[in-house]
């Protein structure tokens, strides 16, 4: 089976936490990879069966190309996503042909406490991905940072590839394949 994790990334963060995550997959026994949105195609591969898309919120949501000019002017080496994010990225994503399964992901600060209860970047991206005819395979994740320009809290890329390793398992339950169970996050 074949996935691939789709991610932006202000400073560098957001890459991590992506290829942890195909990190997970491929220990799981998948082929996958971890791709800067703005590399990604927008014509989904048919025999891909998981697309992984994620990226940082940015004012309570996705980024914009302000918020990510923004990002810019607080990093002394630039961002990492610098051309588009995913929020332009969706809008050109082609329809779901070929029976490929979603999930999506952000990072995001996990205070001050209102913050957590907002929409954030992840169900936005879980929404885009459902009207272009993806099935999503789980919920989406929340990865955390320290502050707007990092670091990932300590754990979160451990936990973010044991989350590729459980929707490996996912995906071949949903296939009707045998896997071994990985713990729960």
């Amino acid at each position: 089976m074949k996935a691939q994790v789709v991610y932006e990334s202000m400073f560098g963060d957001g890459r991590i936490i992506a290829e942890s995550i195909a990190d997970g997959l491929l220990q799981a026994g998948l082929d996958a990879s971890a791709i800067e949105v703005g590399g990604a195609a927008t014509t989904i591969p048919l025999d891909l069966d998981l697309l992984i898309v994620g990226g940082p919120n940015h004012q309570f949501g996705l980024s914009r190309e302000s918020t990510r000019r923004e990002a810019a002017r607080h990093s002394d080496a630039g961002v990492v996503s610098d051309r588009i994010g995913i929020r332009e990225w969706l809008t050109e994503l082609d329809h779901n042909r070929g029976g490929t399964k979603s999930v999506s992901y952000d990072t995001r600060m996990g205070h001050p406490k209102m913050l957590t209860t907002m929409d954030h970047a992840s169900h936005t991206i879980a929404k885009a991905l459902r009207r272009a005819g993806f099935t999503s395979l789980d919920k989406p994740r929340h990865f955390l940072v320290v502050d707007m320009r990092g670091p990932l809290v300590d754990g979160e890329p451990d936990r973010a590839r044991a989350w590729g390793r459980r929707l490996a398992d996912l995906l071949s339950a949903d296939a009707g394949t045998d896997a071994a169970p990985s713990p729960d996050l």
